[in-house]
C-alpha cells in the first residue's frame, strides 16, 4: 500500500511499486514554503482500490519465495 506521497515519488515496475528511501532532512520549512504539488493530481494506493488476492492466490505468492521453498525441501528431506 502507498500514501500519495510515496506513490508521487514511486516506479511503478508493472506488478509493484518501488519506493526509494526518503532521505530529506527534517528542515520542513522548506517543504511547506517551497515544496512541490504533485501528490495532489494522485490517489493512494490501498486495499480498497486494488484487487485483493484470493486466500488460494496469496498461498501461491508466499510459496515461491526462496525461504518457503527451502522450508518444504526440508520437510521433504525429513519426510524420507
Amino acid at each position: 500500500m502507498l500514501t500519495r506521497e510515496e506513490r508521487a515519488r514511486s516506479e511503478d515496475l508493472g506488478s509493484y511499486f518501488r519506493v526509494p528511501a526518503d532521505t530529506r532532512d527534517l528542515n520542513y520549512g522548506k517543504f511547506f514554503e517551497e515544496g512541490e504539488d504533485i501528490a495532489e493530481a494522485l490517489t493512494e494506493y490501498t486495499s480498497s482500490n486494488t484487487r485483493q488476492l484470493t486466500v488460494d492466490e496469496v498461498v501461491a505468492k508466499v510459496m515461491t519465495t526462496d525461504y518457503m521453498q527451502a522450508v518444504v525441501a526440508g520437510a521433504e528431506s525429513r519426510a524420507s
